[in-house]
């Protein structure tokens, strides 16, 4: 029986070659899309899952209260807090630190930089890196040896059979040997955690003495938990660990679980979504689209299958039963999906290429993965029952007396419902398109944002020990070139971020505000840098030699410290007490996502791991190599990286989200277009007779097709008017995220909605045209 299905599908297929091709078209790209989609949050999901302790790993960290009342999170902390945590919480099993570090190693006439991190050895035990070779015993696991990938094994040694070797990192004139004692296999793709090799965070201790100090951030803290132990008890014991200890240091720890770490983030206390979103997004466009897909082959089928409605009428008179009719249709729906399936797999492999630049992901087509598999038969058994079921209700409906009388239904109750899926249809890709404007909108608002200077006349370049010590000799060196006008080094790119520190303290103060400051380390140049806005005061001059322990705050900071008046009042930052002499404003040291924060700018102390360069032209072409030569005169070792502040903000987290939802949108409306096209053929196949009327009668084709056309201008109107609403609340929404945003557009609601219309509207006008202009004789002759 199934042969002889299979035998009638394919003819059926062969016979109806367009029908045929436009169902593959739109299952195929659907299919695409879907299975696009869903590699992409299999990914982000299985992020991590090859440990072997997954769930039961977290991370310590601290909520901080900052200015404003907000509650974020801070993931570094003191290295001493293992202790007092291993004292006091039994149900933690083992407790690592890990600092990341960037060093460079030498073996031989190889010289590479590495991103690595210093760990303690019981970051083994809680996580589980495979070992190719090597141990992690305490006899192996001294101050000076290393643990490196395979990946950084073959780099320097050329092999894995490297046990016992040495390599020399080497920071400027110091050298240092670490004797390699374990070879790790390379990280995983889907691993969070990325390192090249591992040295004992006991030697990271000994050089970094100040990592010990109670309020030092230095360490992310990693912890095993107890099979039986709760996150929410072991929360209650820890919270107050840091502020029983050290009032001063506003600080509630708790634990970030190491399976919400790629998701989620924490904000105001409450975990928030992170990652999360974009598998959200990832799946409602790959299911919109394979839902709209599955609609058009609904439309589609049931339009062709009105030729077939005798067929079915003739197999129940000669015993077939209803039940037979709707399993040789779904098999005839299985055949297609199937080899939909086939071409999805083969498109989806290409586009995947485009996709994984778009996103830097690492998405493949893995069929020895069992949840891959597993996925593709979901996505597969799901297709053909929403994309069958229906059509072969609709087909098995046939009544046996009026087939054999000739009465051909063409009309159905299902109508309404095919209408209302032609609806949802144009409903997705209004959405999207308007979204994607509204999204295009602020990144546009982002990368134009008045930050104060020229964005393509500021250069940065990563600060280094031999730079910071020989910094006026390079800074004069850098200012002898023609057309570079200021050169700053400074811990704060504009909106990129700046160290925090919560030991300030003024005239007045509340003992117990416990307050965060945003402090800029920097030097005399960097208000010509970046342009800073004073409104009150001065900026440091060289000619006062007080300025040396002297403070500039904006006007945020000068609010929060509840001075009207606070140039000439005294503050002290990191127990430096001195004179406040300067006030400005409008200065980003976060993102525009966040708020203006209050904000210190001090001379010299802090990482200031930047150099800002400010260009009097735009001619960073023709001054790079003259900036190239001088950095090798004081760094020759280390390779030359400068970029222009233009190029950090060219292609930010939006630029991707537009491009992969004007993708979807594109789709989506191609596809929604062959649904009207579908719906367009099976009017006009119900309507033949009266168009052939209509034309004798002296109708003109283009009546006859504002006749067809009007029904659907009605459903596209009402699919608009759904979509609007839906839009503009997630618009809303989107740039609620943002403390700067652009105002929310009125023309994506105008030139969305117009677009995705007459793309609708040119495609129903094609399928009424061929109908429409059909001689009224061969009309007449179709009954």
């Amino acid at each position: 029986m199934i042969l002889n299905y299979l035998k009638i599908a394919f003819r059926f297929l062969w016979r109806n070659k367009a029908y045929s091709l436009l169902n593959y078209l739109c299952l195929s790209f659907g299919l695409t899309c879907s299975i696009i989609a869903f590699l992409h949050i299999n990914s982000m999901l299985g992020f991590n899952k090859f440990h072997k302790n997954y769930d039961r790993i977290c991370t310590v960290e601290a909520n901080v209260t900052f200015f404003n009342r907000d509650r974020f999170p801070k993931p570094v902390l003191s290295a001493s807090i293992t202790d007092e945590l291993k004292e006091k919480v039994p149900e933690f099993d083992r407790l690592a630190r890990v600092a990341d570090r960037n060093l460079t190693f030498v073996n031989g006439d190889k010289t590479f930089s590495e991103s690595g991190i210093f760990a303690d050895q019981s970051f083994f035990g809680i996580f589980t890196f495979p070992l190719l070779s090597g141990s992690f015993s305490d006899e192996q696991w001294g101050i000076n040896s290393v643990v490196i990938t395979r990946k950084m094994a073959m780099k320097f040694f050329g092999s894995t059979d490297c046990i016992g070797k040495t390599l020399i990192h080497k920071d400027q004139d110091k050298e240092t040997a670490y004797k390699v004692s374990g070879i790790l296999a390379d990280i995983p793709s889907e691993s969070s955690i990325n390192f090249d090799f591992v040295i004992p965070f006991s030697k990271f201790l000994a050089e970094n003495e100040w990592a010990l100090a109670k309020s030092a951030d230095a360490t992310i803290v990693w912890a095993l938990l107890n099979k039986n132990a709760g996150i929410p008890a072991i929360n209650a014991k820890i919270k107050d660990l840091i502020k029983a200890d050290q009032a001063t240091l506003n600080q509630e720890l708790f634990l970030f679980p190491f399976r919400e770490k790629v998701l989620y983030s924490y904000s105001g206390g409450r975990r928030v979504w992170g990652s999360m979103q974009y598998v959200v997004i990832a799946g409602v466009l790959g299911f919109s689209i394979l839902l709209i897909a599955c609609f058009n082959f609904i439309n589609l089928a049931i339009a062709m299958n009105i030729r077939r409605y005798r067929e079915a009428g003739i197999r129940k008179v000669v015993g077939a039963r209803r039940s037979n009719i709707i399993f040789q249709f779904m098999t005839e729906t299985a055949v297609v999906v199937i080899i939909s399936l086939l071409i999805a797999a083969e498109l989806g492999g290409l586009i995947l290429k485009g996709f994984n630049r778009m996103t830097n992901g690492n998405l493949q087509i893995d069929l020895s993965d069992a949840g891959v598999v597993f996925g593709l038969a979901s996505i597969t058994i799901l297709t053909i029952l929403f994309s069958g079921l229906l059509p072969a209700l609709y087909l098995s409906s046939s009544h046996p007396v009026d087939t054999l009388k000739g009465r051909i239904v063409t009309s159905h109750s299902f109508s309404g419902f095919r209408q209302g899926l032609i609806i949802f249809q144009f409903t997705m890709p209004v959405v999207f398109i308007i979204c994607m404007m509204i999204i295009k909108v602020q990144d546009k608002y982002i990368k134009q944002f008045d930050l104060g200077f020229d964005r393509n006349k500021l250069l940065i370049i990563s600060n280094s020990k031999n730079l910071a010590e020989h910094e006026e000799s390079f800074k004069t060196d850098i200012l002898s070139i023609p057309g570079i006008e200021s050169v700053s080094f400074s811990s704060c790119v504009p909106s990129k971020g700046t160290p925090i520190s919560n030991n300030v303290s003024w005239d007045g103060k509340d003992a117990s505000e416990k307050l965060h400051f945003w402090c800029i380390s920097t030097d005399f140049n960097y208000n010509t840098a970046v342009n800073i806005n004073m409104t009150d005061g001065r900026y440091f001059d060289k000619s006062f030699l007080s300025d040396s322990a002297s403070y500039v705050i904006n006007d945020v900071a000068a609010r929060v410290m509840k001075y009207d008046n606070p140039v000439g009042k005294t503050l002290t930052l990191d127990g430096r007490k001195g004179t406040i002499i300067g006030v400005f404003r409008d200065f980003h040291s976060l993102d525009l996502a966040g708020p203006f924060t209050p904000t210190i700018i001090r001379l010299g102390q802090g990482n200031r791991n930047s150099i800002l360069i400010s260009l009097t032209e735009n001619n960073y072409a023709s001054v790079s190599d003259k900036i190239k030569t001088v950095y090798g005169k004081y760094e020759p070792d280390a390779a030359f990286n400068a970029i222009l502040f233009s190029d950090l903000t060219r292609s930010t987290e939006l630029t991707t989200i537009s491009k992969v939802i004007g993708a979807a949108f594109i789709i989506a409306l191609l596809l929604a277009c062959l649904g009207l096209s579908g719906l367009a053929s099976f009017t006009a196949v119900s309507r033949t007779k009266e168009i052939g009327i209509k034309k004798i009668n002296g109708a003109s084709t283009l009546l006859v097709m504002r006749m067809l056309g009007k029904n659907y201008s009605k459903w596209l109107v009402i699919s608009t008017v759904i979509a609007l609403p839906f839009a503009f609340l997630l618009g809303r929404i989107f740039l609620g995220r943002f403390n700067f945003h652009a105002s929310m557009p009125i023309w994506p609601f105008l030139a969305g909605p117009l677009i995705a219309y007459l793309l609708a509207i040119a495609a129903v006008s094609l399928q009424s045209w061929k109908v429409a202009g059909r001689n009224p004789v061969e009309s007449l002759r179709y009954e």
